[in-house]
């Protein structure tokens, strides 16, 4: 099921086919780099792909699908997560693209998409995005986003930073036709 396209992106729900070159990504160890599992199993890979589509169920939300439309790849994914941070429950906006797709802008306008969807169907005052310190290229897309630095918090056993968008702050004029362009 398609959730969002832009003009080079489709971000579906995930489906049991993505396993493998979802798998491949996260055996990546460049692109897993900045996570405390380091590189992870096809195992693991398919518990994410089974808690992506009950996220779905039970949020209407979750880490989607991204395949890029001029070769009908999968990528890797972006979308929300629900987060727990100090005791608050927010909503997270996530992102993470095969090596061979990065530095091309297709990150950012994924997580462009997902932030213009989330303020057209969430009722949430803000989103956030939970980043490596010493990910620069994670942070500049959280920027280009519209998201700012807000502060450093403890997750997952590293020293991380939020960025957030409030609502308010939110451009949602990009959106036109359920397409975004």
């Amino acid at each position: 099921m398609t959730i969002l396209e832009t003009p080079r992106l489709l971000l579906r729900v995930f489906e049991e086919t993505d396993l493998d070159a979802f798998a491949a990504i996260e055996a990546d160890p460049e692109v897993m780099r900045y996570f405390t599992s380091g590189p992870r199993s096809r195992e693991h890979a398919g518990r994410g792909v089974t808690w992506f589509r009950e996220l779905q169920v039970k949020y209407g939300y979750s880490l989607w699908a991204v395949v890029h439309k001029a070769d009908n790849h999968f990528i890797g994914f972006s979308g929300l997560v629900p987060q727990h941070i100090d005791g608050n429950l927010e909503v997270e906006i996530g992102y993470k693209l095969a090596k061979a797709y990065w530095n091309q802008g297709l990150a950012t306008e994924a997580a462009r998409a997902v932030r213009i969807w989330a303020f057209q169907n969430l009722d949430v005052p803000h989103l956030i995005s939970i980043i490596d310190l010493a990910n620069v290229a994670s942070q500049r897309v959280a920027e280009k986003t519209g998201m700012r630095y807000v502060r450093n918090v403890e997750y997952d056993g590293k020293a991380c930073r939020i960025y957030m968008v409030p609502r308010q702050d939110a451009s949602l004029s990009e959106f036109t036709n359920g397409a975004l362009c």
